[in-house]
């Protein structure tokens, strides 16, 4: 067994760190409650049509076969797209400063 010394690598490795990838896939549920946000939110942000449409937000994966089958978002897209908002955010908040 290795230690890993990188976050961003442990993030992509079993508890044991041996190196099987996985890819953990978030539920409508959880998505709201990791961003704080409701259900018609995430929603309108995936829309084109929405006012609210952000084309930087993460599509979902499909995870059946219906047309109107269950689908998830992948964890580590909505972690990198939470990270690029809190950098847009603070780019914003020093230009505003200035």
């Amino acid at each position: 067994m290795h230690a890993v010394d990188d976050e961003k690598t442990r993030n992509f490795l079993d508890q044991d760190g041996e190196g099987k990838a996985f890819i953990r896939v978030l539920r409508l549920k959880k998505l709201q409650e990791r961003l704080g946000v409701g259900r018609s939110t995430v929603y309108d942000w995936m829309n084109p049509c929405s006012p609210r449409y952000n084309p930087t937000f993460p599509r979902p994966i499909k995870l059946s076969l219906g047309a109107r089958g269950a689908i998830g978002w992948i964890e580590s897209d909505i972690r990198l797209w939470i990270d690029s908002r809190v950098v847009a955010g603070a780019a914003v908040l020093r230009a505003s400063q200035k």
